[in-house]
């Protein structure tokens, strides 16, 4: 009870609580929220879902114009975190230049100014565009950090700052103090951020690669930098501080990316060039143990032969095409490595000073500044024709990545029969040939088509609905509808291409007895042995133009329903990636996922299949997106990449054929020129 007098407004109206409907809230924001950048055009056309009580939710439809759909080119939002490797390898390349110098083994100091001059160019220009990209597109950079391989190609920059140090030590000593601290310190924090990370969210066994290391070998050189301030106190145990963790660790994790290195699938062409590691981190090692223990002993002897041996398993692996690949930034990791082992290679040099190590020394630094120098040409080719600081239409590399590239193969080919549809309605042919030839066109086109749509509509019927279902119930309503439209529309068509195709079919339908007695009546009456009859002949004229008017009149009842039969199948699709693939993406595990597109392969029948396949790679508008289905395949079903190499070697054409063999070695047969083994 309240007494009496207690009571006022202002109490009353403190004890009240205004309930607020955060879902409204939530609702608007999503509203005004774009989900692509670029020019859009408002999307109408579905009744939005609806809460369980009702209540439908606002939604904004955007399609994606023909600009959003071209690759961008962007010197700030399309600048990658591995551009800092062309500066840093410079710089590498100067430090061994500058080592070699002090060790009196060149006479002239200007090469190692001339190429830190160079890195320092090439450091500023990225660092510039980066720190731009990080103000004006933080989300960008954000997503770098989420990456799986360009979260470690972080490291870089603290590393590069330890290089342009090691470059002013005994020059500018201040700067390069300054220089130490920042990059030591820096990449250091980075390493415990990556762990830290790593304990929270544990990769997979299929994210495990050797760019892992690259912090690692930051510390490493960090430890080694430290050689001109070891006299001063606390510089020792700072070294041994950056130096044994970092080399525990190194010796923990090389057999798990061994494992993963020699394990299935391969790894990608891409990723493969961070191997080199393995030729960075014994090297480096053996640099830090000799300054800090100032002993050649079995252990310097151990780690600087380990890295020998690396280096010359990287020319057994060059020699077979292991890291053949078109050229990316990620090549210049393999300068940098390969001068990390030019730093030992120069103090055993110096202990055993023979012919033969001098040798060995000139021509192992004389392989990485020519590298250095192959790779900037094609970088400078890069920037120039416009590939690098560009944006590719990419798709995920999930077992069900081939679905998306799926829905542009129908808008690619649904443009061109739309085309041959206009075509046929103009009517501004030459001569009968070519209304024939283009009536011929469109039905292959639809044939194509509709057996792909009926594969496709199957495979989401049975299993991606029902999966989507599971997590989301109700959610396939509105799809299911729009497929049962699209089916009735599509049993329309293919009626109509069966009246067209009648003749065809008719002989298709006759025995092996029938067609040999009708050859034989043909020849004979060819030869007169068999003459015909002038009511014959009539009636066979008449039936010919029977047949020609019905299929005048089907090909005009095609045209009119084919716009729009493909318009709402385009807008199926849309209802599909607006509503359905963020469920595959966000609440599907992967493990799943293969499942469900294993499942999705073997739907279906091998001659529908060998339609499906040539349809959806020759309708792509861009390669990269044939080799990304490609490679969804490989991840889902590997041991069938041979099968769907012979539906595409029988479907495509010859070119396009060789382009995907080099792209995807898998698809080749067994023991062909180009063919690679996936185990």
């Amino acid at each position: 009870m309240i007494p009496l007098g207690m009571v006022s407004k202002k109490r009353i109206s403190d004890c009240i609580v205004c309930v607020e409907d955060t879902r409204q809230k939530a609702e608007d924001k999503f509203y005004n929220k774009r989900w692509n950048e670029g020019p859009h055009h408002k999307f109408e056309g579905y009744v939005a879902p609806t809460f369980p009580e009702g209540r439908p939710l606002k939604h904004k439809y955007t399609d994606k114009t023909e600009h959003q759909r071209e690759d961008s080119w962007h010197l700030i939002k399309q600048c990658q975190v591995a551009y800092v490797l062309p500066g840093l390898c410079w710089a590498a390349v100067g430090a061994n230049f500058k080592a070699l110098y002090y060790a009196d083994l060149i006479p002239e100091q200007y090469p190692w100014i001339l190429l830190t001059i160079v890195g320092v160019s090439f450091f500023g220009c990225w660092g510039l565009l980066y720190l731009l990209k990080c103000f004006m597109y933080p989300r960008r950079v954000l997503k770098d950090f989420d990456h799986k391989v360009n979260r470690y190609m972080f490291a870089g920059i603290p590393i590069a700052l330890l290089l342009f140090g090691f470059a002013a030590q005994k020059e500018q000593d201040d700067i390069a103090e300054a220089l130490f601290w920042l990059g030591s310190m820096s990449n250091l924090v980075l390493t415990f951020w990556l762990l830290t990370r790593t304990f929270i969210h544990p990769v997979s066994s299929s994210e495990v690669n050797p760019s892992m290391m690259i912090p690692l070998l930051g510390n490493l050189l960090a430890a080694y930098s430290t050689e001109q301030w070891l006299d001063k106190k606390g510089f020792m145990d700072l070294a041994f501080f950056l130096f044994t963790p970092s080399f525990i660790l190194w010796l923990l994790l090389a057999p798990g990316i061994l494992l993963r290195l020699t394990d299935a699938p391969a790894l990608a062409p891409k990723v493969r060039i961070t191997v080199f590691s393995y030729v960075a981190a014994p090297a480096l090692s053996a640099a830090c143990y000799l300054i800090l223990v100032k002993e050649m002993d079995i252990v310097f002897l151990g780690l600087f032969f380990f890295s020998v041996f690396a280096e010359l398993l990287m020319v057994a692996l060059f020699l077979t095409n292991y890291f053949k690949a078109p050229f990316e930034e990620g090549k210049w990791f393999s300068v940098f490595c390969l001068a990390a082992a030019t730093f030992p290679l120069i103090s055993f040099h110096v202990s055993r000073d023979t012919s033969f190590t001098y040798v060995w020394l000139m021509a192992h630094f004389a392989v990485v500044t020519g590298l250095a120098l192959i790779l900037s040409g094609h970088t400078l080719a890069n920037i120039l024709h416009q590939k690098w600081f560009r944006g590719y239409p990419k798709y995920g590399l999930s077992p069900l990545a081939f679905t998306r590239p799926t829905h542009d193969a129908f808008r690619t080919a649904g443009k061109k029969i739309l085309d041959l549809v206009e075509k046929l309605q103009d009517d501004h042919f030459q001569n009968d040939e070519d209304r024939k030839e283009c009536q011929n066109e469109l039905v292959m086109m639809l044939e194509g088509y509709t057996t792909s749509l009926y594969v496709h509509s199957m495979y989401e019927d049975n299993v991606l609905f029902p999966t989507v279902d599971l997590y989301l119930p109700g959610r396939m309503k509105t799809a299911e509808m729009q497929h049962e439209q699209i089916h009735h529309d599509e049993e329309a068509i293919k009626a109509f291409l069966r009246e067209i195709k009648g003749d065809i079919t008719k002989g298709q339908g006759n025995t092996g007895k029938q067609k040999k007695a009708t050859e034989e009546v043909k020849y004979e009456e060819s030869k007169g042995l068999v003459a015909k009859s002038a009511k014959d002949e009539s009636i066979e004229v008449k039936n010919s133009e029977n047949s020609t008017s019905s299929s005048k009149d089907a090909i005009a009842q095609l045209v009119e329903i084919l716009p729009r039969f493909i318009q709402g199948n385009n807008e199926h699709m849309r209802h599909e990636e607006d509503h359905i693939s963020h469920v595959v993406k966000k609440l599907i595990p992967s493990k799943e996922q293969k499942s469900i597109a294993r499942k999705c392969l073997r739907t279906g029948t091998a001659e529908q299949w060998r339609v499906l396949l040539p349809f959806i790679i020759t309708h792509q508008d861009y390669h990269d997106r044939r080799v990304k289905i490609l490679q969804a395949f490989r991840v889902a079903y590997p041991e069938r990449m041979q099968l769907f190499g012979s539906w595409l070697y029988l479907g495509v054409e010859e070119i396009l054929f060789q382009r995907l063999r080099a792209d995807i070695p898998e698809l080749a047969p067994r023991n062909t020129e180009g063919w690679y083994r996936l185990w």
